[in-house]
């Protein structure tokens, strides 16, 4: 038989096994451990009915161990390790700073979607441009179409942007555009624009802005050209969707003799 433990070296013992308690699951696991030794020695100074209780208590808290880490690995198996899920208090401050912008920059671009009137100067060939502008969530800026008009209200170009970007703080949208004309499909056009947007917080009705125009068979050709913005009504829209080209030249007569 071994020689019994001093009681000093015993409590350094106890002291070591707590100390190596550091999550909830290894609770559990020192909890049944010294269940389980306590109905064994049960066990082992007892005989007939008590001795089978003993067994059966045994076997009773290994199921309620399994059944209560079963639970919380479903639920919750962040609370087995003792992590505490991160809550949005928990957020560090860089991150929130992120989400806001993202926020305020999503914001400004609903703000400004919607149609427009860009009013071109010079305007020849095209004098006003009827614009849409929509929100790319997936870039988090906006995406634009346009078609163009003469001064008598014939369609004179088509374009889109291909990429843009948001300066925040002023207000502004920088974008690289492409198009054609009808009447000369075969010649592309190119060029960079920026729009500085006016208004209040919550509504934005007008803009100014630059943008170059080159005919890509001849780069020499490139012009740059200031325009005007000014948000269009449900009306106006509804004439220009409807593709009526008559009302729609006498509209962009008008329109330019407004904006003039």
């Amino acid at each position: 038989m071994l020689p019994a433990k001093p009681e000093k070296e015993k409590a350094l013992d106890r002291t070591a096994i707590i100390r190596a308690v550091k999550t909830p699951l290894g609770f559990f696991v020192l909890v049944v451990l010294v269940v389980e030794v306590a109905l064994l020695g049960l066990a082992a100074e007892t005989e007939g009915q008590n001795q089978l209780v003993a067994l059966y208590g045994m076997l009773f808290v290994i199921l309620v161990l399994i059944a209560v880490v079963s639970f919380f690995a479903y639920r919750k198996p962040e609370a087995l390790s003792g992590q505490r899920p991160v809550a949005s208090q928990d957020v560090p401050e860089v991150g929130k700073g992120v989400s806001l912008a993202l926020q305020q920059l999503h914001d400004f671009c609903s703000r400004i979607s919607g149609h427009w009137w860009e009013r071109i100067k010079p305007d020849e060939p095209s004098a006003l441009s009827f614009v849409e502008i929509r929100l790319d969530s997936a870039t988090s800026t906006v995406k634009m179409k346009g078609k163009a008009y003469s001064r008598d209200g014939d369609l004179t170009a088509i374009w889109e942007t291909v990429a843009s970007c948001i300066n925040m703080s002023e207000r502004k949208v920088f974008y690289y555009w492409r198009g054609w004309h009808p009447s000369s499909p075969n010649e592309p056009y190119e060029g960079f624009g920026e729009i500085s947007f006016h208004g209040s917080h919550d509504r934005i009705d007008s803009g100014v802005g630059v943008f170059s125009d080159t005919n890509l068979t001849d780069i020499k050709s490139t012009k740059k050209k200031s325009v005007e913005f000014r948000r269009s009504i449900e009306r106006e829209v509804q004439v220009l969707q409807e593709g009526n080209s008559k009302l729609i030249s006498e509209l962009v007569r008008r329109k330019l003799d407004h904006m003039a």
